[in-house]
């Protein structure tokens, strides 16, 4: 009796093992499938196409295709994402992106997705692409007692006279990813027109500075124009006299440092 039960599990479990597979190759070929008629997308060509959510859905599959799985790099590339960064400390972050061209002055839209692993080494992924677009280049690892904050890099086309600059914090937490951490005023990120970002890791000192010439009032977007963010009026005037001194000097350069849980001005 003891031999069949044993034989009776083995035999479950290969059924099921055999399942996911079949269910991972699945979700793995529709993802393939979709980044693929993205990347060929042409609006003019598809006006009536909803090309945002299938790059959401998309996105959201590759979250959970990600979450659990150790895949190399090769095979997520197989797949048509690419590697834009990735951290080399325990968390093993890395971000993954894929897109579409647009058609217009905004250009290539990106859909960036984070994979990281919690203490035990467990996979995990996050579709960061459902709190904005933008291909991150950079990583670095914030100075805070008993947190994982990290800054990301990157830039993302705007409109004809501008790209975003882009500063934004995560936070790891085990199996979870914070998005929404206010490390700038009430807000998780920095998104300026045409402006670049250094970071020194020792002095936690961020500088950004005007890489192109600017549109006529360069913080009115990053101000009034980031959704949920911009409602709060007081927030507002906080950020822009965070930044507004360096942001329209002569040299059009800024410093914020890191103090533990927020930016804030550089003495």
């Amino acid at each position: 009796m003891k031999i069949i039960l044993t034989n009776f599990l083995f035999l479950f479990t290969s059924i099921c093992f055999g399942q996911n597979q079949s269910i991972t190759q699945k979700s793995a070929n529709q993802i393939k499938k979709n980044i693929r008629f993205a990347s060929n997308y042409i609006s003019t060509e598809n006006p009536d196409y909803n090309i945002d959510s299938l790059c959401l859905l998309t996105a959201k599959k590759t979250a959970n295709l990600m979450t659990g799985n150790n895949f190399s790099t090769a095979y997520y590339k197989s797949l048509g994402l690419s590697l834009s960064t990735e951290s080399i400390d325990k968390q093993a972050i890395k971000i993954y992106n894929f897109g579409y061209d647009c058609g217009g002055t905004r250009r290539v839209i990106t859909h960036p997705i984070i994979q990281w692993e919690n203490a035990s080494g467990k996979t995990f992924a996050y579709n960061l692409s459902t709190k904005i677009n933008c291909e991150f280049s950079q990583i670095y690892r914030l100075k805070s007692t008993g947190r994982n904050l990290y800054l990301l890099i990157g830039v993302e086309a705007g409109d004809g006279s501008c790209y975003q600059g882009i500063a934004y914090v995560i936070e790891i937490k085990g199996d979870y990813l914070i998005t929404d951490n206010q490390v700038f005023v009430n807000r998780p990120y920095l998104n300026l027109c045409n402006r670049e970002y250094d970071f020194d890791v020792k002095t936690q000192l961020l500088t950004s500075f005007l890489q192109h010439e600017s549109k006529a009032n360069p913080l009115d977007y990053a101000l009034n124009n980031q959704g949920e963010y911009s409602k709060n009026k007081k927030a507002n005037e906080a950020l822009a006299e965070l930044i507004e001194e360096g942001y329209n000097g002569e040299n059009s350069t800024f410093y914020l440092k890191f103090n533990g849980k927020q930016f804030i001005k550089e003495n």
